[in-house]
């Protein structure tokens, strides 16, 4: 875990979005990159919090009336 303050902040909001939900290493490490992504694009913190639990939802359970393709 780094130490910087931008850093604790990230790691506080993907844990926010993590919680309740027992998940490995891979999904956290998604779900961590994905919220770099987006934060990297300005947005707030309810944003990336809000974006990050849309985004486990859909890896924890797919709509499987999208394929992907």
């Amino acid at each position: 875990m780094l130490h910087c303050p931008h850093c604790i902040a990230m790691n506080e909001i993907v844990e926010r979005v993590l919680a309740g939900h027992p998940v490995g290493f891979e999904t956290r490490e998604k779900v961590s990159n994905y919220i770099a992504i987006l934060a990297s694009t300005g947005k707030t913190e309810r944003q990336l919090e809000h974006f990050g639990k849309a985004y486990l939802k859909e890896m924890l359970s797919p709509d499987t009336r999208y394929s992907g393709c």
